[in-house]
């Protein structure tokens, strides 16, 4: 255990700096958060989890991941180093589950590329980001048990540190660090633990929508009446840090040359899913919410889940964005009180 204090933070910041690319907390605006590039004149340590969770450091919303040039194949694998400093445990959790999924049965070198050059350091959160977090319930927070390098725990003028990986070692060897008392640093972290999960209450009716969904107790109706509501504007797959749904376009740029570009995409739009022949097994929005939310509470394996309780890491943004809520919190709760 190391420690460190607030005074030193932005020394240490910038020391890093010369080894990778930190992104850290920015205020862009009074109430507008998001992670950048570390600006001193914008960095804050006074935030909440942004709009945006830190998926984007692994899977870009739009990559070129090969090109053509002259009739040979280059790829574009990326080399960059890139550190996140200040994620929340839920993001961490959803960064670990994606890693799992994008990389398990088939290889996907562009993405393991930039999850290997990926150096993480979690901010352990001492309650509730806001009223939708229910990391507890879901198990992945409010602090990091595996995947990090560095996690943070804020007691007051400074931060007691946990190093999660030889890659964290080093990065806790910079000027500022320091030895904590091991004993005394495992009580005050362990009463931050304490402390912090008692403030997040948690949502039984996660378990219970899980448990009716492996029954097959849902019903038709209910999923329609979801599907009638929704807009299909795909904000919650595009703020939830475990959807990885993307799409490839080939771009021609002449002379036998051209590229291959990867986007985000969304399940819950019509043409996700559509054939060749123009058949659609998900031909209907609620079949479509039906499918994504079956994702995140039933079809899954140990293996993506991390120790957590499922896909979701309770997060709460899709509660948060979707503009005729339809968010987790809202489809479960909807689940747990149907009547059988």
């Amino acid at each position: 255990m190391k420690t460190l204090a607030k005074k030193d933070l932005v020394d240490v910041l910038r020391y890093w700096t010369g080894h990778c690319t930190v992104m850290t907390p920015g205020r862009k605006s009074h109430d507008e958060i998001v992670f950048d590039e570390f600006d001193e004149a914008t960095f804050t340590l006074d935030y909440r989890k942004p709009s945006l969770p830190p998926k984007s450091s692994c899977l870009p919303q739009s990559e070129t991941i090969f090109q053509v040039d002259s009739g040979t194949y280059e790829p574009r694998i990326s080399e960059a180093k890139v550190l996140l400093f200040g994620i929340r445990a839920c993001d961490m959790t959803g960064i670990l589950q994606s890693k799992s999924f994008m990389t398990a049965d088939t290889d996907d070198v562009f993405y393991r590329a930039r999850a290997e050059n990926l150096a993480t350091v979690v901010m352990a959160c001492s309650g509730p980001q806001n009223e939708t977090c229910f990391c507890t319930t879901t198990r992945s927070g409010p602090f990091s048990k595996q995947g990090f390098d560095l996690q943070f725990y804020d007691v007051g003028d400074s931060f007691l540190v946990e190093i999660g990986s030889d890659k964290g070692a080093v990065l806790a060897s910079a000027k500022g660090f320091a030895e904590a008392d091991d004993e005394a640093a495992r009580k005050r972290v362990e009463l931050f633990r304490h402390e912090a999960q008692g403030r997040i209450a948690l949502l039984p009716e996660v378990s219970q929508a899980m448990e009716r969904l492996e029954r097959g107790g849902v019903s038709e109706e209910l999923w329609d009446k979801f599907g009638s509501k929704c807009i299909v504007c795909g904000g919650c797959t595009y703020v939830c840090p475990t959807c990885t749904c993307f799409n490839v376009a080939d771009r021609h740029s002449g002379n036998g040359g051209g590229e291959r570009i990867r986007t985000w995409d969304a399940c819950l739009y019509a043409g996700f899913t559509k054939e060749a022949s123009g058949h659609n097994p998900r031909k209907t929005q609620g079949l479509r919410i039906k499918r994504r939310h079956e994702h995140k509470l039933l079809y899954y394996t140990d293996r993506d889940t991390h120790e957590g309780l499922c896909t979701c890491v309770g997060c709460g943004r899709c509660s948060d964005y979707c503009p005729v809520h339809i968010g987790t919190i809202e489809v479960v709760k909807a689940i747990a009180g149907e009547q059988s």
